[in-house]
């Protein structure tokens, strides 16, 4: 029998159709670190262990509040290309790989994509 969420109107298999559907959805995720080496081992390990597809690294310079003070100078943000079930495995590697204290670290879900581009990230990502 499948019981029916009053609140909702969902039931429990389509509940976990979406729950499963989640889990292979696109996301990119973005990660600051402080330069080239650091950038590389991680995007290294990432693309290695198929927690992305692939991940593209960017000079930025940065200004942000830490500990009471501002601080500005230059970083790398690394923009993985990933499935939102990745998500802790990849905070994970990047906990153990960061140097920072606390890693800077955000999920952006993608509103859209092609079809084919999709289905690339989830075949790169053991998705």
């Amino acid at each position: 029998m499948v019981k029916k969420d009053t609140a909702t109107g969902d039931t429990e298999a389509e509940g976990a159709k979406t729950e499963g559907a989640e889990k292979d959805r696109p996301v990119l995720i973005q990660i600051t670190v402080p330069d080239q080496t650091v950038a590389g081992a991680i995007a290294t390990a990432l693309v290695e262990r198929r927690l992305a597809a692939a991940v593209h690294m960017t000079e930025i310079a940065s200004v942000y509040r830490w500990q009471g003070a501002v601080h500005q100078g230059p970083e790398i943000v690394l923009t993985a290309k990933s499935l939102a079930g990745r998500f802790a495995a990849v905070k994970a590697l990047v906990d153990e790989l960061h140097p920072y204290d606390l890693p800077p670290l955000l999920r952006v879900d993608i509103a859209q994509t092609s079809p084919e581009y999709a289905h690339w990230i989830a075949e790169n990502t053991d998705g």
